[in-house]
């Protein structure tokens, strides 16, 4: 698939976030690290166009809250670059806000539903979203955007997967990712209310897969290969999106993407599809040790 993508690279302009997910990884930097400069993101736009990326996908923490968000995409279009946001989607849901970005040409969308109901979504992110995230997926849907919603597995959300993708149905053509949460960050503090061993997190996410509504693209990230056998298809990842490059909001250059902090244990030595797969977050290393990995032959 990432062939026929543009090349993209992601900005991280904040850590400033309106939500507070439980498993939220950046935030450590909340508080301590400033929105980076207007001047120095136009920098590594044109840096990224140097390196032959097409689209700058605006990132953070929560990219919407920067004041001068409109002014950045102006600056990507007039260096002759598409641009999206990766967002949890709140300030979307206001009209007048969302259309002023789709005649700024927004053409991306990556947002967040992590409960088929209220409940579910709003105790994960710590505010009451959920209504939000559907208005603007509502919002979105018919503008020939690429909108693609991340579920992130979590003990209270592992049973609704496949309602969720059935919930974004009538929005279709999008993309409903279910993303194997990573063991850092504040994840650490919510291990009880979030912690799913990966196999039964990666059965939930093979099933929903297989029973995806029309129009719909269910896709799972996070996951050794081992542990999806019958979903390799529908791997996705930041390659996967052609997105190859990357910078965080306190660096002053790109850096080429990766699957981040990942192992490689014991039984993963000489599986055959070694150099094709992510490998296991540290943190299930720890605390699962190597249950459930095996290798292919």
């Amino acid at each position: 698939m990432s062939g026929t993508l543009p090349l993209r690279a992601v900005l991280k302009l904040t850590y400033r976030c309106n939500s507070r997910c439980q498993f939220c990884r950046v935030d450590e930097w909340r508080d301590s690290v400033p929105d980076a400069p207007a001047a120095l993101i136009a920098q590594k736009m044109t840096a990224a166009k140097a390196h032959g990326v097409e689209m700058i996908l605006f990132s953070g923490g929560e990219p919407t809250l920067r004041a001068d968000l409109p002014v950045l995409a102006k600056a990507a279009t007039a260096l002759g670059l598409k641009w999206g946001l990766i967002t949890n989607g709140r300030r979307l849901a206001h009209p007048q806000y969302r259309q002023k970005l789709l005649d700024l040409g927004l053409s991306y969308v990556h947002m967040s539903l992590h409960g088929f109901e209220a409940p579910t979504h709003d105790e994960i992110v710590q505010c009451a979203s959920h209504a939000d995230a559907l208005t603007a997926i509502a919002g979105l849907a018919g503008h020939e955007i690429e909108l693609h919603i991340n579920t992130v597995i979590t003990k209270s959300n592992i049973s609704q997967l496949q309602s969720i993708s059935q919930l974004l149905a009538p929005f279709a053509p999008l993309t409903h990712k279910i993303c194997l949460a990573e063991p850092k960050g504040r994840f650490d503090t919510y291990d009880s209310r979030l912690l799913v061993p990966p196999e039964q997190a990666a059965l939930a996410a093979t099933k929903a897969v297989h029973a995806a509504p029309t129009g719909v693209t269910v896709t799972v990230e996070g996951f050794p290969l081992c542990q999806i056998p019958s979903a390799h298809e529908a791997v996705a990842n930041l390659r996967s999106h052609n997105i190859l490059y990357m910078s965080e909001g306190f660096e002053s250059k790109l850096f080429p993407t990766d699957h981040g902090d990942r192992e490689f244990p014991a039984p993963c030595d000489g599986c055959a599809l070694r150099d094709s797969c992510p490998g296991v977050y540290p943190g299930y290393v720890k605390r699962f040790g190597v249950v459930g990995l095996r290798a292919y032959r």
